[in-house]
Formats: structure tokens, C-alpha cells, sequence
């Protein structure tokens, strides 16, 4: 294919998601409320614990300047339209980039965007409705409630939102990138199994580095990347035996 004709379809492919991504952000800026609402559910599950937990209710969220409530606002409008208008994103990329790949290489696409994209959802609502919510009760009492009062501004808390959901969304992927690099040829399952301990090391450490200072939350996102490993190390095997057969 002409490289003219490459152009235009990239171009036509960036038209097309910049509309839809723009729409969708509309849409969350006309609904802003609503979205707000769900944004902050994580703040307000950590409230109602240290409540029942007898700890002063560190009150609701804060902006201390006139246009932080609007920034957050659009903020939470992004990322409305990045997570809906994901799928069609990913398709667009699709169309664009699988007609240039070997039909081998079509189907491993094929066989692991739908996992990748369900393992990323349940990575962000594991962060969403578990990891943040049990961990703001332990940094927000980090100081005693006697010597110091939290004050939670709405970018301070979207901010922990966004890192940790994210990180845990992208953490999730792991399984996927296991079986990858096992199918394109690039390591082998077993040198993948017998790095098991080392494997775990570096997750502990990756976990310290890339979450907040308290051992619960850092718990909270090494273990999952522990059995995530376990199950990339049984998709690994299988691309290994896969690729072995294909070889014969």
C-alpha cells in the first residue's frame, strides 16, 4: 500500500477517535455530577469505615481555589471518555495495524486483547472499590487525629486515585506480557518459572517504590502480582507448547 494511502488512513483513524473521545468527554462534562459522585464513592466507602472505627470523620473533600472544582471536573470528564471510548480506540488502532501483520500474528492479537482488556478492567475495580478505600483510612490516621487534622483537596485525592487504579489496571496485564514474550520467542517458560523468587523480589520492590508509604497497600498490590505471575507462568507454558507445535 502507498505510503499516501498509509497517511490517510491514520489520519481518518485519529478524525474519528477525536470524535468520539470529544463527545464522550462532553457527555461527562454535561453529567458531571453524577461522575463526580462515582469519583469520589472510594472517599466516602474510607469515611463511613473510620466512622464505624470510632475515628473523627476526617469530612468531606476540599479545593481551596475557584477553578479547582472545574479542573476536576474535566478531569473526571477524561477520564470518562478514555475508559468508554477505550474499546473503539483499540479497534481503530486494529484496523490500522492489523493489516500490516501475518495472519499468526492476527490471531494472537486476536486471542489476547480481549483478556488484556478484561484483566485491565478488573484491575482498575480492584483498585477502585478495594485498594484505595482500605488504604485512606491508614494514611489519613498516619498522624494521630489528635496532634493534626486531614484536609483533602478533590486534585489531592484524584491524584491517589488515578496512581493507584492505573497502576493496579497496568499490574493486571502481567499474565498477558508473560504469554507474549513466551509466543513471540523472545524467553522461554521455564526460564520464566525458575526466576519465580526473583520474580517475586522485584515485585515486592516495584510494589514499595509505586505505592504509598504503608504496608497494607503495598501488600494490597504485591500479592496480586504474585498470582498473577502463577497464572502467566500456566499461559506461558501453553505458548511454549503452542509455538514448539507450530515449529514442527
Amino acid at each position: 500500500m502507498p505510503l499516501r494511502q498509509h497517511l490517510e488512513e491514520l489520519r481518518g483513524c485519529v478524525a474519528r477517535s477525536g470524535m468520539v473521545l470529544a463527545a464522550l468527554f462532553i457527555g461527562g462534562m454535561i453529567f458531571d455530577n453524577p461522575l463526580v459522585a462515582f469519583m469520589i464513592g472510594p472517599w466516602d466507602a474510607a469515611r463511613a469505615a473510620m466512622i464505624a472505627d470510632g475515628v473523627p470523620d476526617p469530612g468531606m473533600l476540599a479545593f481551596i481555589k475557584p477553578t479547582e472544582g472545574f479542573l476536576f471536573s474535566m478531569k473526571v470528564a477524561g477520564a470518562f471518555a478514555l475508559l468508554v471510548g477505550g474499546p473503539y480506540l483499540l479497534w481503530e488502532v486494529w484496523r490500522f495495524v492489523g493489516a500490516g501483520l501475518h495472519l499468526h500474528e492476527r490471531r494472537s492479537v486476536k486471542r489476547a486483547l480481549p483478556f488484556a482488556m478484561a484483566l485491565f478492567v478488573l484491575g482498575l475495580s480492584f483498585g477502585f472499590y478495594v485498594v484505595v478505600p482500605i488504604s485512606l483510612p491508614i494514611l489519613l490516621t498516619w498522624v494521630s487525629v489528635e496532634l493534626a487534622h486531614p484536609t483533602i483537596t478533590l486534585q489531592e485525592f484524584l491524584s491517589l486515585l488515578l496512581t493507584l487504579t492505573l497502576l493496579l489496571g497496568f499490574v493486571f496485564e502481567l499474565p498477558v506480557l508473560m504469554w507474549l514474550v513466551v509466543r513471540a520467542g523472545l524467553m522461554e517458560a521455564d526460564t520464566l518459572a525458575s526466576s519465580r523468587k526473583l520474580a517475586m523480589l522485584l515485585m515486592l520492590v516495584f510494589a514499595a517504590i509505586m505505592t504509598p508509604p504503608d504496608v497494607i497497600t503495598q501488600i494490597f498490590v504485591a500479592l496480586p502480582m504474585f498470582v498473577l505471575y502463577e497464572i502467566g507462568l500456566l499461559l506461558a507454558k501453553r505458548a511454549q507448547a503452542a509455538r514448539e507445535r507450530a515449529a514442527l
